[in-house]
């Protein structure tokens, strides 16, 4: 699904027949985005959102308490909040014999990047002040402390299926509430809501327990794409991305996530989260 275009050295245009090794091509994986001039709109203010990766697992016996706080989150932030579920790659993240395995190639290449060894694992923006582990009775207010941070940039993503196809068309607005002169990166991801399978919870097994907000794919580079801009206050760029859904997803059950990072730190900036409507606005 993902295609990937392989940039040799220089050298091997002379060198055709020597054995390529790995440090000498370039992998770029994903779309390339296209920027262009965007537009505030009337009366447009940027909205600070928060957005969670939380890293968990069939197998983790305190995962479900960690979601039973994120949901509350949901319930006090609503669309301010984001959240991404990851799968961890081993031990309690694995699947459980005939269940489906939903982790993913990039799921686990953040769960490495990170250093996750112990789940339920989350952090907000990805900022090391703000990763949890186990035990999450302070994420809320660190999760509303962010909402509540002047913006940088504001976020909108919009996506739309109108042939209900598969094919989304995603559409992601920026605007630079202030001056930011660093490199940045905008990543966009599939979640998938309302998958039910069996969930260790305490020392119950439930069979049909519901996983919401499950990373399917990341749609751009796993690190996310260059994002083609100044930083300068309000400044407004534009990208539009046509993406075809992998198999087995359920449409109606699936968001669009996009998030702005910061290319070198990784830290999340701002993002925002849409569901797939079937036709244009």
């Amino acid at each position: 699904m993902k295609r990937s275009l392989y940039i040799l050295a220089a050298v091997l245009l002379f060198a055709s027949c020597d054995k390529i090794e790995p440090d000498q091509y370039t992998i770029y994986s994903g779309p390339t985005l296209v920027w262009e001039q965007g537009s505030t709109g009337t009366g447009y203010e940027p909205v600070q959102r928060a957005y969670v990766e939380k890293y968990t697992g069939p197998k983790c016996p305190k995962c479900p308490a960690a979601d039973v706080t994120l949901d509350a989150a949901h319930q006090q932030y609503g669309s301010s909040l984001v959240v991404v579920s990851i799968n961890h790659p081993k031990g309690q993240g694995e699947p459980f014999p005939g269940e489906p395995d939903m982790r993913t190639d990039d799921g686990t290449a953040w769960d490495n990047y990170f250093g996750i060894n112990a789940i339920p694992t989350a952090y907000i923006n990805r900022r090391t002040a703000t990763q949890y582990s186990g035990a999450m009775d302070n994420i809320k207010s660190d999760i509303g402390a962010v909402i509540a941070e002047n913006p940088v940039v504001g976020v909108t993503v919009g996506a739309n299926d109108e042939e209900r196809d598969g094919t989304v068309d995603i559409t992601v607005n920026l605007v630079f509430a202030q001056s930011y002169n660093k490199p940045l990166t905008l990543t966009l991801a599939l979640i998938e809501d309302a998958l039910a399978y069996r969930q260790i919870n305490g020392t119950e097994y439930i069979d049909d327990y519901v996983h919401n907000h499950m990373l399917r794919d990341v749609i751009t580079d796993l690190w996310g794409a260059d994002i083609d801009c100044t930083g300068a206050t309000g400044e407004a760029r534009r990208t539009t991305v046509s993406y075809t859904l992998p198999e087995g997803v359920v449409e109606d059950n699936c968001h669009i996530v996009a998030f702005v990072s910061d290319k070198a730190s990784r830290e999340v900036l701002n993002c925002d989260a849409t569901v797939i409507h079937p036709a244009l606005p």
